[in-house]
């Protein structure tokens, strides 16, 4: 490598790093509570003592690597408030930037420049991307390491440093998310059928696998001040027991034809023309099928195969006459705009309000976890005299059947059960009577009959158009005490 193709990769990496920069601080909308609660309320909590840990914490669920980062970067800031809510922002930027730098790589090395520049250019112009790829998910950082994994993949079936590093950033992303093993199965095996397997190649491999797994386990007592396990606590959870589809199921065609097409928008018709027989393509469908028999399922689970269907767009970007992709580009920039400045804007507007407002005590009478905690109040008071809605799942339950599931009821689920008789029980008990009390418009006709005489309105956001939780419409409203 030359020191000007140093330079530009420099450049390059700059770019994009300065692009998702301003994407991260561009984001002023909520998305999904995970976000928040897996991996900043832990970091938080690790650095400053306080914070909310959901069960999946206290259980010892997941890996300590993802939130070990933004652990970094509080330390770093020290107790500055403003900086510890912009920090994630740099180090999400920086995630990012990371990922689709290789993916322009993995491109080079897999097929052509002329195709990672597309490629890449494709992804920076995604909406999904610009919606989602500097938020705080594990299943960015997951993507992200796969990413890492496939640049350094032994695609010229010829085994030597790379093959380790791949094994290595591979290794890590099923570590993260062990459900990312999917990707690797048809790989793993396109791989033994293409080289001559040596003893030698297995044994370095089984020691590279048992050292970064030693590596895991010291970073996760350190995180959790205990011997534990996570990967085993995960697949207990949701294999073992079945506990997951607590969380929801969903019709087995959902990756199909809803989240492909809502993480690609209007580049789903070039990734279909641009589709070719290889083995991306029977890695892609294996992993779409495999997360398909599973019940539980959200659009980003399947995050981690993103570039891939990127790369296929591309090859499609190619065959298309540019004015009419350039169209769609433009429309994509409309919707990624929206989704990130307007929808669901209100969530994140309250969260600033309140924190300015440094209220001495808030309850959030809305489904679990509808807004940041203390990675954006950053203000330990609201620990002890604050609350939310909680919506623990039954993990006293083993294998549960669905009816089982649906007979459960969390907190959340007994107050829109029956919101009055709920308040009735546990307002000024169990919850406290706080200054402020927050709700979605559709508690609105509630507040005003049950507690009018005790609260009145005092703020109201816009969030949302339309919401696929009907308990979560229209505006987000503050009601102060009198």
């Amino acid at each position: 490598m030359t020191k000007s193709t140093v330079l530009s990769s420099y450049k390059l990496f700059a770019f994009i790093f300065i692009f998702r920069l301003a994407n991260s601080f561009a984001i002023e909308t909520f998305f999904q509570a995970d976000e928040f609660f897996q991996a900043l309320e832990p970091a938080h909590h690790f650095v400053y003592g306080y914070g909310y840990l959901t069960w999946e914490w206290k259980q010892q669920l997941r890996s300590a690597i993802h939130p070990l980062i933004y652990v970094l970067g509080y330390k770093l800031v020290g107790d500055n408030t403003t900086l510890v809510c912009i920090s994630p922002k740099v180090i999400n930027a920086l995630i990012a930037a990371i990922g689709e730098y290789n993916l322009y790589k993995f491109i080079i090395v897999y097929d052509s420049e002329k195709l990672a520049w597309i490629t890449l250019m494709l992804s920076l112009f995604n909406p999904f991307n610009w919606y989602v790829i500097t938020r705080s998910f594990s299943n960015n950082l997951e993507m992200v390491f796969t990413v890492l994994a496939l640049r350094f993949w032994p695609w010229n079936k010829k085994i030597n440093g790379r093959w380790y590093i791949s094994l290595g950033f591979g290794f890590v992303s099923c570590i993260i998310r062990p459900t990312n093993i999917l990707i690797w199965i048809p790989l793993g095996i396109w791989l033994l059928i293409s080289i001559r397997i040596t003893l030698k190649w297995v044994a370095l491999s089984f020691l590279e696998v048992v050292l970064i797994l030693l590596i895991n386990t010291a970073l996760d007592y350190y995180f959790y001040q205990k011997l534990t396990f996570p990967l085993y606590n995960f697949l207990e959870f949701n294999v073992f027991k079945n506990l997951s589809i607590f969380y929801g199921t969903a019709p087995w065609h959902f990756y199909i034809f809803q989240a492909i097409p809502l993480m690609l928008m209007l580049y789903l018709p070039l990734m279909i023309y641009g589709l070719k027989k290889n083995i991306l393509l029977l890695t892609g469908l294996f992993y779409i099928i495999g997360f398909s028999l599973i019940q539980h399922k959200e659009f980003r689970f399947i995050y981690p195969i993103h570039p891939i269907l990127l790369y296929f767009t591309a090859r499609g970007y190619v065959k298309f006459k540019p004015k009419f992709v350039l169209i769609g580009i433009l429309l994509n920039i409309c919707i990624g705009l929206f989704f990130t400045n307007v929808h669901e804007r209100g969530v994140i507007d309250l969260t600033k309000y309140l924190a300015t407002q440094q209220t001495p005590s808030v309850g959030f009478i809305t489904p679990c976890h509808s807004t940041p905690w203390q990675s954006y109040f950053h203000n330990p008071n609201l620990d002890t005299n604050s609350w939310f809605l909680a919506c623990e799942p039954p993990l006293h339950l083993n294998k549960p059947s669905m009816e089982e599931i649906r007979h459960y009821r969390d907190q959340s689920d007994q107050f829109y059960d029956a919101p009055e008789s709920f308040l009735q029980t546990h307002l000024g008990k169990d919850l406290p009577k706080t200054e402020q009390l927050v709700v979605f418009e559709p508690l609105e006709p509630l507040m005003n009959d049950y507690l009018g005489r005790e609260y009145y309105e005092c703020q109201r956001f816009y969030n949302s158009f339309f919401h696929w939780d009907s308990r979560r419409d229209g505006d987000i409203i503050v009601y102060c005490r009198n």
